[in-house]
């Protein structure tokens, strides 16, 4: 387990649906998850590739659609369960 910056807010979906997720940013996940892949980063328009901690799965936010503040904690978290 290693310490990440996590941060947990609600965005609004294509959907129009809400979604609270806590996330790790793209530039903060481990160089091993990319292996002969480019890292994900901020796109035009405010969408960022994140990681979903307890989706274990990577999602797109739209920091544009952000409900309120986006706060920020360091956690310990393992990516040996995901599946690549």
């Amino acid at each position: 387990m290693s310490s990440y910056n996590t941060y947990n807010g609600t965005f609004t979906t294509k959907g129009g649906e809400t979604r609270t997720m806590t996330f790790i940013r793209g530039n903060d996940l481990p160089k091993s998850l990319f292996e002969g892949k480019q890292r994900p980063t901020q796109h035009d328009g405010g969408q960022e590739v994140v990681f979903d901690v307890n989706a274990n799965g990577f999602r797109t936010i739209n920091w544009g659609t952000a409900q309120g503040s986006v706060t920020q904690k360091t956690i310990q978290f393992s990516f040996d369960n995901y599946k690549k």
